[in-house]
């Protein structure tokens, strides 16, 4: 079973052509070996996760979900101990949405990143992304507050859009409720949640009565982090170049997860997630990261170079030798640490200003 969106477990070295093997850090090639050590242990923890009464696709889902749950439990040990953690939910688009704030202060009051967690739209919670929110909030002296939002194929576009945009909408708001400064809000996210981080700002901007958000809650936002997310090309060199079985970003993977998504194609075209497509000026400031060897590595030099035309403050970071979802694999890899600590301080520039 191959694991949405990330590096495969099951994949080996020797799977990978030799000319992105050969880009790849020693790092990289490192996480893909211990990766496949433990891919039949995170395949019987997806089967485990099935019951006898579930119907096949119920049944995959759940397998997917559980296996992709144990793989991210190694890479989450460890990290930053928080001054306070607390989960809890909020209310957006008709749904009680899961949170987690994590506090790296006991100051009562922080400003706030919103954190919009990966996995193609279809994997990924709270837990699976838990210690790359403790460094953020670490490194940027920020709450950092996880959304799990509902998840594809069960729900569609624009669902988890909505409840990401309500949840800004609510914390600009009554932030004061959850010891948060809602007058000084970033929203962050990787892969997906990097796609939910852009379309949120672009709903709250041109669109924040279509959820019932309110006119004001843009203004609360400070930042926008987008890392390795996917911004609206269909075809690009790096699509060509790269992802396959060794990562779960090959072309079938990636047309899956748009299957999942979007309940038709007209859907994909919206400029909520073909961001590239959509008016960019007037933005708050943005950091982009990309992969090198991701096939969305164009998608994030297109976005970046397609703010700054539009005239926006952005930071753009590109990381050569990593390959897509590196910023899971910080207990190895120095190069996810680098981009952690330069999103947190733009984000803290901007957001205490």
């Amino acid at each position: 079973m191959k694991l949405v969106g990330e590096a495969s477990a099951g994949a080996t070295c020797t799977a990978i052509p030799a000319d992105i093997l050969t880009g790849m850090s020693d790092q990289m090639r490192a996480v893909l070996e211990l990766q496949a050590a433990r891919a039949a242990d995170c395949a019987q923890a997806g089967l485990r996760a099935v019951k006898d009464d579930m119907d096949p696709e119920t049944a995959r889902l759940t397998a997917n979900r559980a296996e992709y749950c144990a793989e991210r439990s190694y890479w989450n040990e460890g990290g930053p101990t928080m001054a306070r953690t607390d989960d809890g939910h909020i209310r957006a688009a008709e749904v009680d949405v899961p949170i987690r704030i994590h506090r790296p202060l006991a100051e009562a009051v922080l400003p706030g990143i919103v954190f919009l967690h990966g996995g193609g739209f279809t994997v990924g919670n709270l837990d699976t992304h838990d210690r790359i929110m403790r460094v953020l909030a670490e490194a940027s002296g920020s709450a950092v507050i996880g959304v799990d939002y509902s998840l594809s194929p069960e729900a569609k576009f624009p669902q988890a859009l909505h409840e990401c945009a309500g949840i800004v909408d609510h914390l600009a708001a009554h932030g004061v409720d959850f010891g948060v400064d809602g007058a000084r809000l970033a929203v962050a996210g990787d892969s997906a949640g990097a796609g939910l981080t852009l379309g949120t700002a672009l709903l709250l901007r041109d669109d924040p009565t279509a959820d019932g958000a309110r006119s004001s809650a843009f203004s609360s936002l400070r930042a926008l982090i987008s890392v390795y997310g996917s911004h609206g090309l269909v075809d690009s060199a790096s699509r060509r170049l790269f992802g396959g079985e060794w990562d779960g970003m090959g072309a079938n993977d990636l047309n899956n997860f748009r299957d999942d998504y979007f309940a038709v194609p007209e859907d994909e075209q919206s400029p909520f997630a073909s961001h590239l497509t959509a008016d960019l000026s007037g933005l708050p400031p943005v950091f982009v990261a990309g992969a090198g060897l991701d096939p969305l590595r164009d998608d994030s030099r297109a976005l970046a170079r397609s703010l700054a035309r539009a005239g926006n403050d952005v930071e753009f970071e590109e990381y050569p030798n990593v390959l897509h979802s590196f910023l899971h694999f910080g207990r190895l890899v120095d190069e996810t640490n680098k981009v952690l600590a330069s999103a947190a301080d733009f984000a803290a520039d901007r957001i205490r200003r």
